[in-house]
């Protein structure tokens, strides 16, 4: 009853938001020649795929949303929206708003500046942060990407090199803060469309060599089809890449648009029926030849993911092999085009070589951990029932149960010749291995950008007397100030730390680096079992990882971002570096002085 209530609550606010932006934005028209109200609503959508479905901040969130462009493009003020949606509501969107000016005044002056709008990577970063030193709540940063990804999805309505512009600072500024944000479908969109944008003929191919390599054929010569839970796509020979001679032709004529439709929205991939529905759609215009060929490739690659996904839900239900009563949930992924792009050029490899281009990902539900043995002895009798449904690749096996990365990730993966006799990586985890390793140690973004964030938690085995003596050497060599300010610029939201209260060690973990990095926001955690976890050193490192992990995940669910905001167990707390560059602590609200900070 309580849920339906605020369902209907969260309906209603909705929809009056709706309304509110109807009324403003009449008579306005966006360059597509729909009307502007389709991309409040839109952007509403998206994050609707992205919050709770209730709790007021979730609906503040959408709510903001709808409105995020009514006091920039229309006559109402903020006072407009206090007065009919709240002091929160207004707060985000005269947020969104004064962070989209100062992206436009940005814009301009790289467009009028020497390097005529090109976005160097130094640059970048300093905009990066600039921007995040603007934002006090994550959530104006999530309005903001639904906002830029609609207008990535409809961009090519602008004139190209305005696209390509705005392509390649979503590329470079927006993508890195979505993985910021852990949003890591909403990042894949949104780099695959600026990569639709950027590199439309790499683009075009890539997702023909896809479809080739992933469709399958009939052994009786009979034509091709995918078939997806009753919904079948038939493939003639001129509907899909020219299979027999390898030889690729593409359309000169296609359009951005077409090539924009080729990328799968984030929520289709994450939701089953919405992807049944659209595949379903895909198949009704392929039989009349509607959909471009470069879309019907999108719809070939998804549909080979299914089929793969769902060929071994089969098996695992009818195998009699894994724990019987064991929870496991089954999930697919498409590596993103840019991503697989990326990875291509890194390691120069062909598209078939890389192996983890479409992945299946098996969970198997422990009870927090009450059933790790019972569900470990089932990952590897699943492991078992994948390598009889089909054949493994010699030399791309790993096992990280048994041998955990030094971050302390484990899981299983394997790389198997799927139905289509192309690579499918597959990866099995039980249910606290695979917490672990989502919400990470300070999110998966840390060691993507800075090589190794595991140093500090690694150098707490590390001998006391030889971390001093490191020091004392910058010491005496006259250096202090600049070498130990160059070690703590290191620090990035994240990493973990400890924090000494008399006799013991308190595990913390920082928020953000503001002021030229010299000032740092952290979250200690005063409960005991985190204590103890990151004090014994003879334990094994997960403990450690995951009483961080617990921590960083905490502070980001509840929102907090402001020196003095926590509960009884955790606080936040703001420290700055001294003129000997070692960090102190700040007093803020509701915190006991006396700290120290190492």
């Amino acid at each position: 009853m309580l849920l339906a209530i605020l369902y209907l609550t969260m309906q209603r606010q909705v929809q009056k938001a709706i309304a509110f932006a109807r009324k403003a934005h009449r008579g306005q028209m966006r360059k597509t020649g729909d009307p502007y109200l389709t991309h409040c609503i839109h952007t509403g959508r998206i994050l609707a795929a992205l919050v709770p479905s209730s709790g007021k901040r979730a609906v503040d969130t959408v709510v903001a949303g709808i409105l995020h462009d009514v006091v920039d493009d229309t006559c109402q003020s903020l006072r407009d929206i206090e007065a009919e949606f709240g002091d929160d509501v207004v707060k985000l969107v005269a947020s969104v708003s004064r962070l989209s000016y100062i992206n436009q005044l940005l814009r301009r002056h790289r467009r009028v500046s020497v390097n005529q709008g090109v976005l160097g990577q130094e640059e970048a970063s300093n905009l990066r942060v600039m921007l995040l030193g603007m934002v006090d709540d994550p959530r104006v940063v999530l309005i903001k990407l639904a906002d830029r990804l609609h207008n990535m999805r409809t961009i090519y309505a602008l004139p190209l090199q305005k696209a390509q512009a705005v392509a390649e600072e979503t590329l470079i500024i927006w993508c890195s803060l979505a993985s910021r944000l852990g949003l890591w479908a909403l990042k894949a969109e949104l780099e695959d469309l600026c990569f639709a944008v950027l590199q439309p003929q790499i683009f075009q191919k890539m997702r023909a060599d896809l479809a080739s390599m992933w469709s399958p054929t009939s052994r009786t010569g009979n034509p091709r089809r995918l078939s997806i839970k009753g919904n079948l796509i038939h493939l003639d020979e001129n509907s899909s890449t020219a299979f027999c001679n390898g030889s690729l032709t593409f359309n000169e004529d296609v359009n951005m648009k077409d090539l924009l439709e080729a990328v799968v929205p984030f929520d289709i991939l994450l939701d089953r029926r919405k992807r049944a529905n659209y595949l379903s759609s895909i198949g009704n215009n392929l039989e009349t030849c509607t959909k471009p060929k470069v879309v019907q490739d999108a719809g070939l690659a998804l549909a080979s993911m299914v089929i793969c996904e769902e060929a071994l839900e089969r098996e695992m239900i009818i195998s009699a092999s894994y724990v019987p009563g064991m929870e496991i949930t089954l999930s697919s992924r498409l590596k993103s085009l840019y991503s697989l792009y990326s990875k291509m050029k890194r390691k120069d490899i062909s598209i078939d070589k890389v192996y983890d281009a479409r992945a299946l990902r098996v969970v198997v539900g422990d009870k927090n951990g009450t059933l790790h043995g019972p569900a470990v002895q089932c990952c590897y009798s699943l492991l078992d029932i994948v390598h009889r449904l089909w054949t493994p690749i010699d030399g791309e096996f790993d096992d990280y149960i048994i041998n955990p990365k030094p971050s302390g990730y484990q899981s299983l993966h394997t790389a198997v010749q799927g139905p289509d006799n192309s690579p499918l990586e597959v990866q099995i985890r039980t249910q606290r291995m695979h917490e672990c390793a989502e919400q990470g140690l300070a999110a998966h973004w840390l060691y993507k950008e800075t090589g190794n964030p595991f140093l500090s938690i690694d150098s707490m085995d590390e001998p006391e007397t030889e971390a001093s003596s490191y020091f004392s050497k910058d010491l005496e060599e006259g250096n202090s100030s600049d070498i130990l300010l160059s070690k703590y610029k290191s620090l990035k939201a994240g990493h973990p730390v400890l924090r000494v209260e008399g006799s013991h060690l308190l595990a913390a973990i920082i928020i953000s680096v503001e002021n030229d990095e010299r000032e740092l926001l952290v979250a200690v955690s005063f409960g005991l079992a985190a204590s103890e976890a990151v004090a014994d050193r003879r334990s094994f490192q997960i403990k450690r990882w995951e009483a961080y992990a617990r921590l960083y995940k905490k502070v980001s669910d509840e929102w907090w971002f402001e020196p003095g905001h926590g509960d009884w167990f955790t606080c936040l707390e703001k420290y700055t570096l001294c003129r000997d560059a070692r960090p102190i602590w700040a007093p803020t609200p509701n915190i006991y002085p006396g700290y120290q900070f190492y």
